[in-house]
C-alpha cells in the first residue's frame, strides 16, 4: 500500500502539475538517488497521478513505466 501525506510541501512544486496545492500527497522515488536501499524522493499530489492516469505508458524494452511531463523553471 502507498503511503500518503495529508499536506503537499509548501516549498516544493509537484513534477505533475506544477503545483504544491495543499492536497494529499506520497513520494515517488528519484531515479539514480539509491544507496544502500534509501533513495531521494519527490513529493507527487496523489490526484494528479490519478487524474493522470491515461498519459501513462509502459515500456516493455526499457522495463519501465513513464510519463511525458513539462517541466516548468
Amino acid at each position: 500500500m502507498m503511503r500518503t501525506f495529508d499536506h503537499f510541501p509548501e516549498d516544493i512544486l509537484c513534477p505533475i502539475c506544477g503545483t504544491s496545492e495543499g492536497k494529499e500527497c506520497f513520494l515517488m522515488p528519484i531515479d539514480g538517488t539509491d544507496d544502500n536501499g534509501i533513495c531521494e524522493a519527490a513529493p507527487v499530489h496523489v490526484s494528479c497521478l490519478e487524474d493522470n492516469a491515461e498519459r501513462f505508458r509502459y515500456n516493455n524494452k526499457a522495463g519501465v513505466i513513464y510519463m511525458r511531463v513539462e517541466v516548468r523553471v
